[in-house]
């Protein structure tokens, strides 16, 4: 799931970076950021999970995800039953 989907607060947790931006990239974060009513970090947070996700990059989601329904059998296991 990208940042960007997510609307309510929850716990996460975060890793902090330091950056060089242009002062027209600073204006133009600042001024989004005061229209929308967020940080300057959550709209740098949404820009990194939008380029990466156009870049077919998600570290964010299951990498099993795509199993899930390829093989025929029951959707639950009794795992005590298998290993006795």
């Amino acid at each position: 799931m990208l940042y960007n989907d997510i609307m309510e607060v929850i716990i996460m947790e975060l890793v902090r970076k330091q950056t060089y931006i242009t002062p027209a990239q600073d204006r133009a974060v600042k001024r989004l950021a005061q229209q929308q009513g967020t940080t300057e970090a959550e709209i740098l947070r949404k820009a990194l999970d939008l380029l990466l996700a156009r870049e077919g990059i998600a570290e964010n989601e299951d990498p099993f995800a795509d199993l899930i329904g390829l093989f025929a059998g029951p959707a639950e296991v009794d795992h005590d039953d298998i290993y006795r």
